[in-house]
This record gives structure tokens, C-alpha cells and sequence, in this order.
């Protein structure tokens, strides 16, 4: 492992993404790019305080600034967007005509600029449309995303997920034409993160991984991500939670996630995800990361025989002890669950609002919300609305 001191590193492979130390300052260097290209008008979009508090707006201004673009700025996505709020940014900047939108934040904001790319480039339409199906795009204002956080890996991948609420369906779309052009991952931007988005973030990329090494569609590819995203997070997120400074840890961590982003753009995700997007959807206030680790234990057992052999090396750093048998679900799942105990992440359903009574609820709207197919389509083992109601229910206390 090298030194997170190291050079900004410069990825190609259709977008452009910085990554390291200080690669904010090479931002100057994007907007001169369209500037070149007769770009003049830009929508930002973000939420209230993350672009000014993590220092990128310190940059980002400026930049502008000198080099006389107009902007207009959205900040008022909030986390699980929805597509009112989304259709309230397009409303927002709609006014300047902008050619070009930068999104600055977490998975949120890069979600909602994404789909706000959308919808300024094809008037007439709105987010609800774009997120019911009735509208599929093929043309986006180009992107640009400056990532705030180490889990979504929204910055290097084609999703944007929003709840539509009257129908409590939250769910993404993914189109080629919202990977972010250009992106920004700079390690000193996370560094004011709260606790709790330290860690759930985090544990966002860590799920990524899981699911996509296990999909219908993983590859030996995804499953070299998961190994070493995987490796890198049981690591080093105790370092990070002991030291929130450790500007080391925070590089590292933020490349997991890359790599998670990577890993789902390639293999999607199954189980976990929509389960998870029932409860925020029920529950907006929920942190998407804790959701998602309240569900984990349950999702590994169900599909662990399965996935036995890639799961035993995904999960080595966690449960040493796994061989790649198939009978071994039970004891996988017991020892993912006390890791995250040890993380601090000791939340069951009830714990966040969920009781016994809710599950025929939540397993009708994880039905409805797939319309008998999406990602639960390209989980390992047929997923009936039995299992949906068993994962729930087991997730209702501590697997013994």
C-alpha cells in the first residue's frame, strides 16, 4: 500500500477522473476545457452546507468567477431525494439556459444533478416521468461530479436513484448518458464528514461490493474489486473511526468506493439494495448505509449457498475461518453481523422505526417497485416474496 501522498492519479476510460490529494485544484483545469468549447453557463446542484463546509465551494467559486461563467445553484437536495425536489432544481436553474451542470456532494446530490442533466436537456419532461418509466432519455447536459463522501461511487457510475413518495418507490434509473464527464475525488474533501457518514457511507461501498461480486452478471473482474474493496475497508475504516484526520485512511477509503461504483456499474446490485430502498422510501430520514446493514446478515445467509466460493474469499477479511461451503451461510452471516457490531452498527428494523406488523407492507412495495423483475432479477437465488418476507422478519433481532 502506498503513501496516500502520492500523486493525483488521472483515470481515462470515456470520463476523466482525478483522484488524490488536492485533485479539487484540478478543476480549473475541467472548466477551462468547456470554456474552450464555448461553455458558458453552468448549474450546480447540491445540498445546503456539504460543498461549503468540506472547502470545495472554496474552490469551485473562484474558478467560476475568473473565468466569467454564469451559474445558477440549486442547494437544496436533501438525502433519499425525491423527484419534486429534483424537478425543483431543474426549475431552479432552468432560467440561465446552462450547457453543463456540476454536481457537488455525496450520493444524493451527484444523483439529482444527474437526472436534473436529464431533464434540462429534454424540456417538456419531468422527474416523475424519467422515474416511472414513462420517459427514456438518450441525450444529458454533459456532467461534471466532485464526490464528498467514500461510499455512493455515484461519480464513476451511469445510476441516480429518487423516491417518487405518493407511491413510497424509491428506485434508480441508469442511462450512458449520465456518466459524469469529469470527475473529482479528492480524500481532504471527506474530512468533515460526520461520524455517522463516515461510517454508513462506507458501509454503502462495502454492500456495493457484496452484491456485485454475487450478481448473476459478476465476472472475475467484480469479484477482483469486492477482494480488494473489502480488504481495505475492515482495514481501515477502525482507523478512520479512531481518527477522523487520518488523511490516509480517508484516501483509501475513498478508493473502495470508487471501486464499489465500478463493481455495480459492471454487475448491478440484487438483494440488498431494493430492500433497502423500501424502508428509506418508507422512512426517508433513514441513512441509506444503515439500512443496508440492518438487511446484510440476513441477505448473506439467504445467499450464501450460492455464492459459497465467492463469498469465502470476499469475506475473508471478516470471517477468516470460511471455506467456500455452502453449509457455512449461517456462521458467514453471524460473523458479518458481530463485525459490524464492532463497527457500532447494533441497529435492528425495530431500531429505526420498523415492527413485525409493517412486513406485508414492505414486501408489497419491494414487489411493486421491481415490477416482478429489476435487480432482484440478478440475485443468485430465485427471490420469491416469501424470502423478501423472510429477510425482513429475520432482520426484525440479532441472528443467534
Amino acid at each position: 500500500m502506498t503513501s496516500a501522498t502520492g500523486r493525483i492519479v488521472e483515470i481515462r476510460c470515456g470520463s476523466v477522473a482525478y483522484f488524490g490529494i488536492g485533485a479539487i485544484e484540478r478543476f480549473s483545469d475541467i472548466l477551462n476545457v468547456y470554456r474552450k468549447r464555448g461553455i458558458r453557463r453552468v448549474a450546480l446542484i447540491t445540498g445546503k452546507n456539504s460543498h461549503k463546509k468540506s472547502g470545495a465551494w472554496d474552490t469551485v467559486r473562484p474558478v467560476l468567477d475568473a473565468l466569467q461563467m454564469e451559474s445558477a445553484h440549486y442547494e437544496g437536495v436533501i438525502a433519499n431525494p425525491t423527484v419534486d425536489r429534483i424537478d425543483e432544481a431543474v426549475k431552479k436553474v432552468v432560467g440561465i439556459n446552462p450547457q453543463l451542470v456540476i454536481g457537488i456532494g455525496g450520493g444524493s446530490a451527484l444523483d439529482a444533478s444527474k437526472a436534473a442533466s436529464i431533464l434540462l436537456k429534454n424540456p417538456g419532461h419531468d422527474a416523475r416521468a424519467l422515474y416511472s418509466g414513462a420517459f427514456t432519455p438518450h441525450e444529458a447536459l454533459p456532467i461534471v461530479s466532485i464526490n464528498l463522501t467514500h461510499g455512493t461511487g455515484s461519480e464513476v457510475d451511469r445510476y441516480a436513484v429518487a423516491t417518487i413518495p405518493e407511491k413510497m418507490n424509491k428506485s434508480g434509473i441508469g442511462f450512458d448518458c449520465i456518466y459524469p464527464q469529469y470527475t473529482i475525488d479528492d480524500p481532504r474533501l471527506t474530512l468533515t464528514l460526520p461520524h455517522n457518514q463516515l461510517l454508513y457511507t462506507s458501509l454503502d461501498a462495502l454492500n456495493h461490493v457484496i452484491e456485485a461480486s454475487t450478481t448473476t452478471l459478476a465476472s472475475a473482474y467484480t469479484v477482483m474489486l469486492a477482494r480488494e474493496a473489502v480488504e481495505l475497508i475492515v482495514k481501515l475504516l477502525p482507523v478512520a473511526i479512531k481518527n477522523p484526520a487520518d488523511l490516509d485512511a480517508r484516501y483509501w477509503l475513498l478508493y473502495s468506493s470508487v471501486l464499489g461504483g465500478i463493481a455495480i456499474d459492471c454487475s448491478v446490485v440484487h438483494i440488498t439494495h431494493p430492500l433497502e430502498h423500501t424502508l428509506s422510501a418508507f422512512k426517508p430520514e433513514l441513512e441509506h448505509g444503515l439500512g443496508l446493514c440492518v438487511l446484510l446478515p440476513s441477505v448473506i445467509k439467504a445467499i450464501y449457498p450460492a455464492s459459497s466460493e465467492v463469498l469465502a474469499g470476499v469475506l475473508r477479511p471478516i470471517v477468516p475461518e470460511l471455506k467456500g461451503d455452502g453449509r457455512e451461510g449461517e456462521l458467514a452471516a453471524r460473523r458479518v453481523q458481530e463485525w459490524l457490531y464492532g463497527m457500532g452498527v447494533t441497529q435492528k428494523l425495530p431500531d429505526i422505526g420498523f415492527s413485525e406488523e409493517d412486513i406485508p407492507d414492505l414486501v408489497r412495495n419491494v414487489h411493486d417497485a421491481q415490477r416482478g423483475g429489476g435487480s432482484l432479477s440478478l440475485s443468485p437465488v430465485p427471490v420469491s416474496d416469501e424470502l423478501i418476507e423472510s429477510i425482513y422478519r429475520e432482520s426484525l433481532s440479532s441472528l443467534r
